[in-house]
């Protein structure tokens, strides 16, 4: 019997948040991203940031940020399917992570 490819499932915003948190509580050389995050697909509910930025958010309060390359022109908010490609960390102890292939969910 054949085996069938199965996808990997999307990321979720938890698992965005599960491992900001994890990656907080190292120290610089062991501060890493887990491969279970990078390079892999993920649908997000995302909010614009305004004032002019490209950033994105989930939950504001979460700081956890989100910037589509290349950025999308127009987008006012919602269900979008991208590629998790990196994380920095941003000023103020927040968290950005880059993402491509960014498409507006169907």
């Amino acid at each position: 019997m054949a085996q069938v490819a199965t996808a990997a499932p999307l990321l979720e915003y938890k698992d965005f948040v599960a491992e900001t948190r994890r990656i907080e509580r190292l120290e610089g050389g062991e501060y890493t991203i887990s491969q279970h995050l990078l390079f892999h697909q993920t649908r997000l509910n995302l909010k614009p940031v305004g004032r002019g930025s490209d950033a994105m958010f989930v939950r504001r309060a979460d700081e956890i940020g989100f910037v589509c390359e290349p950025a999308l022109k127009d987008f006012r908010g919602g269900w979008l399917d991208a590629r998790v490609e990196k994380h920095e960390p941003g000023g103020d102890s927040g968290h950005f992570y880059t993402l491509s292939n960014c498409q507006p969910s169907k």
